[in-house]
């Protein structure tokens, strides 16, 4: 307010004779001249610097004669240093045209704040002044907080963070007596006697008692919630990261003290070895992963809390009780698909964070182990009701299949990872989840086969396969790899491969396991594009999933000894006679010269050449239980403004390189439909290569946007939502083989 009020002062004064004196003799009030900069008059100031009479005399002739000559006509500011009594030129100036006098600008200050709020004034004329400094922009309601003490001046809650973040810029454009104020209030909050120190300086010392506090878990209100703003804010978030990186923490510090929403990394790792130290400990375990779990659960120091802490929880959490009710291999299945599955992804995560360190994730797979013995004793108990549903199931689905339908097949997706993508999706779609059980071997030529052709046949080129599905079903289909993707496909029924997490797995065995988030990002994105393409269903299936086997040795591995020609791979072993092994599972498979698959009862591989790590082709749940799952477009909950193409017929045949697009709204009443956003995207065969900008139609308006072929002879427009990526409507664009004269015919 103190800003509306000098600036209305000397709009009053300058009515009446176009020249206003700002008396100052203090020099106080130097810090409401930049509001004046935005006014249309001259502002003329004295100089403080000038002590002689005669200097004085001279400059206050000059200044008049130069307001008196160029700015004639023109309304002039004079900001004068000095005491009325010993003004000579500009002395009249203060009786015949204007003045505001600020010689004690306290009262004057007073006097305003009274006037307006009706409340005496109480504060000291220093402290008064500053608030007039720091209420420059501030509204009454502030200044009303401020003399009722309900507000203080300096509010660290709202100052301290930009000052921590940059300390040297933040205070260099403060006012000297505001700085002071700031930080006086910073040594109150570091309970130190003000001295005079540099910012980087005062800065540490405040995010010293912070980390400090968090480490003994005794941190003060103030910064605690200094803390939680701090991590919330992405401007300033980058500059706790750093300070975290700079603060030398001793190794000695007793880590399970410190508070669960603590932001150092080292204490977590400190944590993990221990309790990986102490799993035979049941009740050591339970009393950590107490704490550990309210450290995993804080919402507000997320950004800082390792994402394997959930893992752990998992995994160490782990009950498998249900288990011994499990009277067939179908009841094991669900238990595998509603329990035991996410078992399989903490261990997972957790190979995929520590498998370099031992010391962590030695104890960690043993315990991991010990559960999947559990689980396989139970599953190869019921073993022989095994059979698989796996055999020509593309073939039968899509002869069923109505228009707009989409299978996204993929190569080594096991249930839990396409568990997780349907976790991610299920707010946004509906979500159909079922399983199949993969044939036997568990590996991609006979699996793909049997997907793709059934009746146990095996074709080992995957065009072959491709064929053989579009021959058994009659239907038109396309099939193309899953990253090429686009919003021009158009197919009414599509297959698309994704083979990325099998080929990545064989290459990189257990290497490949910092990759899969990437994967599971993939599928999620591109089964999103399919919905919003307008396919009406996308299913998701896949040849065989896989085991991890973790860390190896020598002797974890299964001697493949048989009898007879053999073929033995990681997972599994071709043979031509029937073999003698209690401890094997025989499936009649023939393959070439071999009659035979074997399969320990066992996760473990067989000694056979190559890299272990990530395998498949044996009989556990984890290869076997497949998932077979549907994605669906929910109910619309509200309704959208429709937008089509209306100049279709147009585009069939193009004269010239450019062409218009024209965009038709319908009409519409809801008040929450009455406008959208919406983009063209233009392809050329499987590639984009042209976009419009983001276009808000109105309802009941039309749009166009130009375009040109780009040196392409057919291309197609796409039109989206700009916010979900919706399809909303397509048109193929030909160019004319006719000349463009150019309107000359």
């Amino acid at each position: 307010m103190i800003d509306k009020w000098f600036l209305e002062d000397i709009e009053h004064q300058l009515k009446q004779r176009n020249r206003v004196v700002i008396l100052d003799p203090k020099a106080q009030c130097g810090f409401l001249l930049p509001l004046l900069d935005t006014g249309n008059y001259i502002i003329i100031k004295t100089d403080s610097t000038f002590t002689e009479d005669w200097q004085t005399v001279k400059e206050e002739l000059f200044l008049r004669y130069e307001a008196e000559t160029k700015y004639k006509d023109t309304p002039v500011v004079f900001y004068v240093t000095r005491r009325q009594e010993k003004l000579t030129f500009l002395f009249d100036y203060c009786f015949t045209h204007g003045c505001l006098d600020l010689s004690s600008p306290e009262e004057w200050l007073k006097k305003k704040l009274f006037a307006s709020t009706g409340l005496q004034v109480q504060m000291d004329s220093p402290v008064l002044l500053i608030a007039g400094k720091m209420g420059i922009g501030k509204d009454i309601t502030w200044w009303k907080k401020i003399l009722q003490n309900l507000e203080e001046l300096v509010n660290l809650d709202d100052e301290l963070l930009p000052f921590l973040h940059d300390p040297e810029s933040y205070l260099s454009v403060k006012d000297t007596d505001i700085r002071r104020l700031f930080e006086e209030k910073v040594f109150e909050l570091l309970n130190q006697p003000y001295m005079n120190k540099p910012p980087r300086t005062l800065a540490d010392e405040v995010v010293k008692k912070l980390f400090d506090g968090l480490l003994a878990n005794n941190i003060s209100k103030e910064l605690l919630q200094l803390y939680y703003r701090w991590m919330d804010s992405e401007t300033y978030c980058s500059s706790l990261v750093d300070y975290i990186s700079n603060y030398h923490i001793n190794l000695a510090v007793a880590h399970w003290n410190a508070s669960p929403e603590h932001c150092f990394e080292v204490l977590d790792h400190k944590a993990i070895i221990d309790i990986t130290k102490n799993l035979r400990d049941k009740v050591y375990i339970s009393e950590k992963l107490a704490s550990v779990k309210i450290r995993a659960n804080s919402q507000k120091a997320k950004r800082f809390i390792p994402s394997w802490w959930s893992d752990v929880i998992t995994l160490l959490e782990f009950d498998s009780k249900t288990l011994i009710s499990c009277n067939s291999l179908s009841k094991v299945v669900e238990f595998y698909t509603n329990h035991f599955a996410k078992v399989d992804r903490a261990i997972r995560n957790l190979y995929a964070r520590f498998l370099q360190e031992e010391k962590i994730i030695r104890p960690l797979q043993e315990y991991y182990e010990s559960l999947n013995q559990d689980l396989l004793h139970k599953w190869f108990e019921f073993a022989g009701e095994y059979k698989s549903d796996q055999q020509g199931y593309l073939v039968n689905l899509l002869k069923k299949a109505k228009p707009r339908i989409a299978v996204i097949v993929g190569d080594g997706i096991r249930y839990e990872i396409a568990d997780q993508i349907a976790a991610s999706l299920q707010k946004k779609l509906k979500v159909d989840k079922h399983i199949m059980l993969a044939d036997m071997p568990s590996e991609t030529e006979h699996n793909m086969s049997a997907l793709y052709l059934g009746n146990d046949e095996v074709l080992a080129i995957h065009k072959d396969r491709e064929k053989s599905l579009v021959a058994s079903t009659g239907k038109n289909i396309t099939f193309i790899n899953l990253a090429d993707l686009n919003y021009g496909e158009q197919a009414d029924y599509l297959v698309l491969t994704y083979k990325d997490i099998d080929s990545t797995g064989e290459k990189l065995q257990q290497g490949a396991l910092k990759l899969f988030s990437e994967f599971e990002a993939v599928l999620q994105d591109k089964i999103t594009q399919l919905i919003n393409m307008g396919y009406k269903e996308v299913h998701l299936v896949t040849d065989h999933g896989f085991v991890l086997t973790g860390l190896l040795t020598e002797s974890d591995k299964i001697d493949p000894a048989v009898t007879g020609l053999c073929k033995p791979s990681e997972r599994y072993i071709r043979t031509v006679d029937k073999q003698n092994n209690t401890d094997w599972l025989m499936f009649e498979r023939s393959s070439g010269e071999y009659k035979y698959v074997y399969t320990a009862k066992s996760h473990r591989p067989f000694k056979s050449k190559g890299v272990y790590g990530f395998s498949h082709g044996g009989f556990t749940p984890q290869e076997i239980i497949i998932p077979k799952f549907v994605f669906k477009k929910q109910s619309a909950v509200t309704s959208n403004l429709d937008v089509a193409i209306i100049n279709k017929p147009e585009l069939a045949d193009v004269v010239g390189d450019l062409f218009g697009i024209k965009l038709q709204a319908g009409a519409c009443t809801d008040l929450f439909a009455v406008s959208r956003k919406v983009q063209l995207v233009l392809y050329s065969g499987n590639c984009q290569y042209s976009s419009s900008s983001i276009l808000t139609i109105e309802s009941g308006k039309t749009l166009s946007a130009e375009f040109s072929f780009s040196g392409n002879a057919e291309v197609m427009a796409v039109l989206l939502d700009a916010e979900t990526q919706e399809q909303l409507d397509t048109v193929t664009i030909k160019k004319s083989d006719a000349r463009d004269f150019g309107g000359l015919l």
